[in-house]
């Protein structure tokens, strides 16, 4: 999509040659930690691709359970621990391959969570922080954590998502809930060039949530990734 960079979540679970594929067509790459899922071992190996391909590299920390998703929230000094060990461990690994880390996108459950808690959130942003300070972060589009990241000098990419669906607050809809997925590369492709030229989403109930992004996201695991890449790529 012209003047708006596609990234995807990248080194989880899915194949080796998905992973090559998919980047191919992207700008940027949300790279697993290796803990919600993948490896240590895939990690590394997906940083080694983004560097062959140019791909511009974020870390993809996420909760200890299979998936990231769902499960009991973590305290705010599990949080703490949970990033310091994942973001230092991708760091490490980044250097090792050679390519810097620009940015950070939390995972499944605690992208939604340092929305909604500002204890959480204040951690995250902390802990960003105590980084380099050239490194921003991917957030929601039109969401609480933007704004309080930038107050805080950090560089925040707001981020709208290709393949899901959204409620009227502009929040995704839960993906056990009908409407959280889209369905179809033709539905995805008209409803992200109606939203470039309007600034505003459709939601699952028929409505419109106006927000800005620069940054748009499709899921590895999403029906169609590959082939809902391609055709962004064409949207302008």
């Amino acid at each position: 999509m012209s003047e708006l960079l596609l990234n995807c979540d990248l080194g989880e679970n899915e194949s080796a040659e998905q992973t090559e594929r998919l980047m191919a067509r992207v700008g940027a790459a949300n790279i697993c930690c290796g803990v919600h899922a993948g490896s240590v071992e895939k990690t590394r190996a997906t940083l080694e691709l983004a560097k062959r391909f140019g791909v511009f590299v974020g870390a993809h920390p996420g909760l200890a359970i299979a998936g990231g998703r769902g499960g009991e929230l973590p305290s705010v000094a599990e949080l703490d621990t949970l990033l310091q060990e994942q973001m230092g461990s991708f760091t490490v690994l980044a250097g090792q391959v050679g390519v810097p880390v620009h940015y950070v996108k939390l995972h499944g459950t605690l992208y939604h969570a340092v929305e909604q808690d500002d204890q959480l959130a204040e951690v995250y942003l902390n802990r960003i922080n105590s980084m380099d300070t050239s490194v921003g972060i991917f957030s929601l589009a039109g969401g609480r954590l933007a704004p309080a990241a930038r107050a805080e000098g950090i560089r925040v990419w707001e981020e709208a998502f290709a393949d899901r669906g959204y409620t009227e607050r502009g929040q995704l809809v839960p993906r056990d809930q009908p409407g959280a997925l889209i369905d179809g590369v033709a539905t995805a492709v008209e409803r992200l060039r109606h939203w470039q030229q309007t600034g505003e989403m459709a939601t699952v109930d028929g409505g419109r949530v106006a927000f800005r992004a620069e940054t748009v996201c499709v899921h590895s695991d999403s029906p169609n990734a590959l082939q809902l890449l391609e055709a962004l790529r064409g949207v302008g």
